[in-house]
């Protein structure tokens, strides 16, 4: 095989696809154009913390995939907490997974993250520092984790082979137990505010009350932001040919939408500057010192010449919205 391809066969063995060989399009005669002219319009909204949303309760932290049921990658923990002493370095212990985010934040105002990329199972205990040196010691808090899910090992499917996500064991803060207290109990939500409402569709944007003053909301975590783009000026006939994508620079990581579509998860991770990848079937750099991706495909039966409405979910925060744009792929020939 090449590297970097997949193939798929029939029950016969005859190969019906070769992703390395599916066409003689390539980075090296294809170049990507802006389709809409000037920066995007955006609005954003900030994703609650209290919600009327259903809640389930436990002494401990439950399992995220058991609670979500493949419908969202988002789970809440929410719990209330009280210190005796509050630092610059005050350090959450969790179990947790590979493949797995972690955002914390006391009564709502974003503390820090864990994130964990690798394409693999496993638990990890992981040492997380918070600054907590703002808030005051003995009071009651409401300490709040949003568990991302990066991704489902696709290795040794099976029994015995069940992935999970999310709290998986023990957590602390400063050294305190979070765990096993029956009357300070974890409280858990399924998904987001924004995924219930479904603002990102027509009708679902109506029901939320959107700022348009989105440069207050740069590098603010948990926030939604939406926006419209013309397309009338491209021909529908070559949209098949000349794809259009979603340009992502600016933006960190999350969820996209288009016209109500989901187009998926998107992140901006930095890309490989390692000589030598230590997997079997890669090797060198992958765009060294730039996003792995920025561009991110929209099937053309999506768009419509007009009016349509962009969506992105923004967990980690976005430097800059304004650099996002519309592009198309034109093949050189």
């Amino acid at each position: 095989m090449s590297l970097q391809s997949v193939q798929i066969y029939d029950y016969n063995q005859h190969l019906l696809l070769d992703s390395a060989n599916v066409s003689n399009i390539n980075s090296n005669n294809t170049v990507i154009v802006p389709v809409v002219t000037g920066p995007l319009d955006w609005q954003f909204f900030v994703e609650p913390s209290q919600t009327n949303l259903p809640k389930i309760t436990a002494s401990n932290p439950l399992e995220q995939l058991n609670l979500t049921n493949d419908e969202t990658i988002y789970l809440w923990y929410r719990r209330n907490v009280s210190l005796c002493r509050l630092s610059a370095h005050t350090i959450v212990q969790v179990q947790t997974r590979r493949a797995n985010s972690l955002l914390f934040f006391l009564d709502g105002q974003f503390l820090g993250n864990f994130d964990n990329s690798e394409h693999a199972q496993g638990t990890i205990t992981v040492d997380v520092p918070l600054n907590l040196s703002q808030f005051q010691p003995n009071q009651q808090y409401l300490f709040e984790i949003l568990s991302v899910s990066l991704g489902i090992d696709n290795f040794n499917i099976g029994p015995g082979h069940f992935d999970y996500k999310g709290i998986v064991g023990n957590i602390s803060l400063d050294g305190q137990s979070l765990i096993g207290n029956e009357t300070n109990v974890w409280e858990h939500q399924k998904g987001l505010f924004g995924e219930a409402r479904q603002i990102y569709t027509e009708q679902g944007s109506k029901t939320v009350e959107w700022n348009s003053k989105w440069t207050t909301a740069v590098n603010k975590s948990v926030t939604w932001f939406q926006t419209r783009f013309d397309l009338n000026h491209l021909a529908r006939k070559d949209l098949n040919a000349n794809p259009v994508l979603l340009d992502a620079i600016g933006l960190n990581r999350g969820h996209a939408f288009v016209n109500g579509n989901d187009i998926g998860l998107y992140w901006l991770i930095e890309g490989s500057c390692q000589s030598s990848v230590p997997c079997c079937c890669l090797q060198g750099e992958i765009r060294c010192g730039q996003p792995s991706q920025r561009y991110y495909h929209i099937p053309s039966d999506w768009l419509m010449p007009k009016n349509n409405l962009l969506t992105v979910f923004e967990d980690l925060g976005a430097s800059s919205p304004g650099s996002v744009s519309i592009v198309q792929r034109i093949v050189i020939t």
